[in-house]
């Protein structure tokens, strides 16, 4: 299993509290001085590992916050708090500091540390490996880094995204970020952030099987690191260069690297360190025949697992960002209410008067009348409103939930509360890849680079939609989706060529577009395969329709052995539209296909 970190701007850098302190009295600066000390201590007791003196130091720089009545430092040392309930695996106790320290700020103009929030969040979600939230909320980070932040802290951004692409199998896009983020810490001369870098840049290599670049890099974030006194870092790292070793068939030194990582994580009390520590040692210990050492190390691995990942710790987290998002709008129904009070009240007082100066006898039964008939009316619009909310509601889970699943997997969830796996013939496969990624996305700032993939998405979503098809899922730059689900249909191989007709139609416009601009501009290969899946729902609290199934596979080879620009298909998928109007195949002969051997492969493009 692959070694990963995310990063808060308070798990490495000084708080440098002082510099923040806004102008008060003498009592309020001695109070906010001692809070700074605090913070301080906190961030030394954190880089030496000790979780519980860190823990410590922020409950009496929450006290001094609280003390000097400053709500903007109390929300401080709440998100510092939940980075340390983060290092040593708490998640749900750190989301909900997270989240706290996010209605504190609220409405108050501080970017920082609402950037600082954000990025947070995003790494429990990137460690609850819920990749499409974590890459939301590390957007919205960056665009406030992007507007207001330092070099550094749009490095440490890009750490983050790097080990998100890594995670989501795309280590050579994820090299990218890492070697942005490597030219700003070498500047920087900052060694335990040069450290990391090399890690995770040591961790890809690996993953793309170039063992001697990973161990380069491993080893020398470990020479880095080792001097500096930091057990975390340096166990990680320990951890990353064992499983380096394991990957090349050295299970011995896989032992000896992960057993020290697995030492320092126990030391620290560390669930995410002895979480990756002993799933390396059952699988060095397997690899050796140790069966004894082998199944104790996966029972442990099994048993801090189950407590950072449970199903029960997955509900707390979603109860308390459903939470907050109810609170949010229960607080804007309450403004909105007592503005619309405040303006009946001084039309009502306006009314009243101009009355009383007419006949006071008539002014007291018509107040008695006005008033049973505003509460009357006040009861009725109250009705009417809760009624519509409860419908606005429903209608906005049904569309949320449409937008997630196929209607008719959407409706036997919600008729049954659970949606079962089926087989479904003759369904047509379809691959999108961008060629040339990684150099063309190094011409791209990360904001463009993020604003150019999401373009490019939206479009495929409108033809999916167009054409009758099922979005399934974006890993990084590739693009999937089928044609009959989950329901078969005659007409879906059909579909599905023109779709990716449609598609390799719009990036050539859109290179054409960009091109005239000076700006880079990205090709696509794709492929297409037809025949039968097993499609179904993937999650039990964060539903994901999916299918699988060697058709799967080998639309994914259509896609990579196929050429830039083009759309090619399989032989099976060749026979379902061979006799279709307005088609013109080439057909490209016996092409050797990886795990497959030679299988016959065809062009299709539009007969003009």
């Amino acid at each position: 299993m692959p070694l990963r970190w995310t990063y808060s701007w308070s798990l490495i850098l000084p708080c440098a509290a002082l510099a923040l302190l806004p102008i008060v009295s003498r009592a309020q600066a001695d109070t906010l001085t001692a809070y700074a000390v605090c913070m301080d201590s906190c961030t030394s007791a954190q880089q030496a590992g000790a979780y519980d003196e860190a823990f410590r130091h922020v409950q009496q720089a929450m006290q001094h916050a609280a003390e000097a009545q400053d709500t903007v430092q109390l929300a401080r040392a709440i998100v510092r708090r939940g980075v340390v309930m983060q290092l040593q695996g708490d998640y749900t106790k750190a989301l909900n500091d997270f989240y706290e320290g996010l209605r504190l700020i609220e409405g108050r103009a501080d970017e920082d540390l609402l950037a600082e929030i954000h990025n947070n969040i995003g790494s429990i979600h990137h460690y609850d490996k819920n990749y499409q939230k974590a890459w939301d909320y590390y957007t919205k980070s960056l665009v406030l880094r992007e507007r207001s932040g330092t070099l550094s802290q749009k490095a440490q951004l890009y750490n983050n995204f790097g080990a998100l692409l890594e995670d989501r199998g795309r280590p050579d896009s994820a090299l990218l970020f890492y070697r942005r983020a490597l030219v700003v810490r070498l500047a920087e001369g900052k060694t335990s952030w040069v450290a990391l870098t090399y890690a995770h840049m040591g961790s890809c290599f690996d993953k793309l099987q170039q063992q001697d670049s990973a161990r380069h890099y491993l080893h020398r974030s470990l020479e880095l690191i080792e001097p500096l006194d930091n057990p975390a870092l340096e166990g990680r790292f320990s951890i990353s260069l064992g499983l380096s070793h394991l990957h090349d068939g050295d299970a011995n030194a896989a032992v000896r690297w992960c057993g020290k990582g697995l030492r320092m994580a126990d030391a620290l009390q560390s669930l995410p360190i002895q979480e990756k520590a002993c799933d390396c040692l059952y699988q060095a210990h397997r690899a050796l025949g140790q069966h004894a050492p082998a199944l104790s190390m996966l029972q442990r691995y099994m048993a801090v697992r189950d407590s950072m990942f449970g199903q029960q710790r997955a509900k707390e987290l979603m109860r308390i960002e459903l939470l907050y998002d109810f609170e949010r709008e229960q607080v804007t129904d309450s403004i909105a209410r007592a503005a619309e009070k405040r303006t009946a009240d001084a039309a009502y007082q306006q009314r009243i008067d101009r009355e009383r100066l007419e006949k006071r006898l008539f002014l007291v039964s018509a107040v008695g009348i006005l008033l049973l008939a505003a509460a009357l009316w006040s009861r009725l619009r109250y009705m009417r409103r809760s009624r519509n909310a409860i419908e606005l509601e429903r209608q906005r889970s049904d569309k949320l939930l449409l937008n997630i699943l196929p209607k008719p997997i959407a409706e036997e969830l919600k008729l049954y509360g659970e949606a079962k796996a089926r087989d479904v013939a003759n369904v047509s496969i379809l691959f999108t890849d961008f060629e040339d990624f990684t150099p063309q996305s190094e011409r791209m700032s990360a904001q463009e680079l993020v604003a150019t993939i999401d373009t490019c998405f939206k479009a495929f979503d409108a033809i999916v939609v167009r054409y009758g098809l099922e979005k399934i899922k974006t890993i990084g730059d590739a693009y999937m989706c089928a044609g009959g689900l989950p329901d078969p249909r005659s007409s879906s191989a059909r579909d599905t060529v023109l779709a990716a007709l449609d598609m390799q139609a719009y990036m050539a416009q859109h290179a054409i577009e960009r091109s005239a601009t000076g700006r880079p501009a990205f090709t696509m290969r794709a492929g297409i395969h037809t025949g039968p899946v097993v499609a179904g729902i993937v999650g039990d609290t964060k539903f994901q329709y999916d299918v699988w199934g060697d058709t799967v596979n080998i639309a994914a080879r259509m896609e990579s052995t196929g050429g830039t620009g083009r759309v090619n298909i399989s032989e099976s998928t060749y026979e379902e539209v061979k006799r279709e109007e307005g088609l013109r195949f080439t057909a490209r002969g016996m092409v050797q296909v990886k795990g497959k051997g030679e299988m016959e492969m065809y062009y299709v493009e539009r007969a003009t």
